[in-house]
């Protein structure tokens, strides 16, 4: 498996709402038609609270953070030059502040899930 993850603020003239609204029902959509890709998350910030640890603002400095995981590195690089991937590509600058956005090469690890017996 391939993972990257992108956390990024909204453009400047959107508001959070309209920024939450294109990344779910456009965003979202285009990303998960990308070749290769077995799975997609879309992770919106909200307003931190109670719980939430010692190291919170008390603004979120980011709006979202998107995981892909692709079945392999060529995958994923097919993926990213494809029509679909440019189609992506157009829309990440419409909705992100790309200037101010961090891309982080990930593995995924999982450690505890509601599928794990613990929960049962």
């Amino acid at each position: 498996m391939h993972s990257v993850m992108f956390i990024f603020k909204r453009q400047n003239h959107l508001t959070l709402e309209e920024f939450y609204e294109h990344y779910e029902h456009v965003h979202g959509p285009i990303a998960r038609r990308l070749k290769g890709l077995i799975e997609y998350r879309q992770h919106p910030t909200r307003k931190p609270g109670v719980g939430d640890g010692a190291y919170m603002s008390k603004e979120a400095p980011y709006d979202a953070a998107s995981v892909y995981t692709f079945e392999s590195p060529e995958a994923a690089e097919k993926a990213w030059i494809s029509d679909v991937g440019k189609e992506l590509d157009i829309d990440t600058y419409k909705l992100m502040d790309t200037k101010t956005m961090i891309s982080l090469p990930i593995a995924i690890r999982e450690v505890i899930s509601h599928s794990n017996k613990f929960f049962l």
